[in-house]
């Protein structure tokens, strides 16, 4: 049993578009077995181009976006709904059309939006509505959803896996499953074997994020225990990188990178790889 090791683009750029396919052989170089590409920036992204540099440099695509302000599936506002599942149609075509088979990201509300309120069943019940509706447009693309629990300051309506679930459940749909963040965790989960364990029979990505979004394995992430969990749970699928280096505009509200968190990209990449594989191989999930 082996992990597959893929890397957020934003690991060296604040804006995927065709000036960084130069990135698909450097993840090919580094080792990594996929590219995670963002879409942010829908318009930037040339799914024809992505499929052509992947499909010749052997690696793997999987795509993430976290809705914009105004983009909101749980929103009471149906334009804030309507909008949502536009952008979230879109990224599933556009994820299909580069030959990718996940998407995921917080695609349940708009990231950073804030309420009055604690949310409540109706939330969950429009959410899930707008999800049901893409998961049937993404399965007949050969499409899987991956929902990504965030922290309480960049989401009111979906801050740990138990909540994610919840969500999955409520859309009821084979191709949806969750996304687990060890950053958010390290924020919100009480228990992050417990939590990481409980999510792997519908677990379709995690990204290996450090308690200050730089190089795993300086920071605070109890990395033994995800991996454990990862493990006792018989988890064989993608795990991800995801660092930061630069500033990217459509993920300042979410990422907030002040200060520089790495001497350069391509030592965060190796270094935080380096030790991530370790700690897979000391779980028994290979390296």
């Amino acid at each position: 049993m082996a992990l597959r090791f893929a890397v957020h683009a934003y690991a060296w750029t604040s804006s995927w578009s065709n000036d960084d396919l130069w990135i698909v052989d450097h993840v090919a170089e580094l080792g990594l077995d996929a590219l995670e590409v963002p879409l942010m920036e829908p318009d930037l992204v040339d799914p024809c181009a992505l499929r052509g540099g992947t499909d010749a440099a052997g690696i793997g695509l999987l795509t993430s976006l976290a809705l914009p302000e105004g983009a909101d599936p749980a929103a009471e506002n149906p334009d804030e709904r309507r909008h949502a599942r536009d952008l979230l149609l879109r990224g599933v075509d556009l994820t299909a059309d580069m030959g990718a088979t996940v998407f995921t990201g917080v695609l349940y509300s708009a990231i950073g939006k804030r309420i009055d309120r604690r949310p409540c069943d109706d939330d969950y019940a429009r959410a899930a509505e707008v999800l049901r509706d893409v998961a049937r447009h993404a399965a007949a693309r050969g499409v899987t959803l991956g929902l990504e629990p965030i922290n309480r300051y960049e989401t009111y309506l979906v801050n740990t896996a138990a909540q994610a679930d919840r969500l999955r459940r409520l859309v009821g749909e084979p191709n949806v499953g969750v996304h687990l963040d060890a950053y958010h965790m390290n924020i919100e989960e009480d228990d992050l074997y417990a939590a990481t364990l409980a999510a792997v029979p519908h677990l379709v990505h995690v990204h290996l994020s450090e308690s200050h979004r730089g190089i795993p394995g300086r920071g605070t992430v109890d990395w033994n225990a995800i991996f454990r969990g990862l493990a006792d749970g018989e988890y064989d699928g993608i795990v991800g990188l995801e660092s930061f280096v630069q500033i990217s505009e459509a993920m300042k509200a979410a990422t907030y990178i002040w200060r520089p968190l790495a001497p350069d990209s391509d030592t965060l990449v190796r270094e935080g790889l380096a030790f991530l594989r370790g700690v897979a191989s000391a779980t028994g999930l290979g390296g």
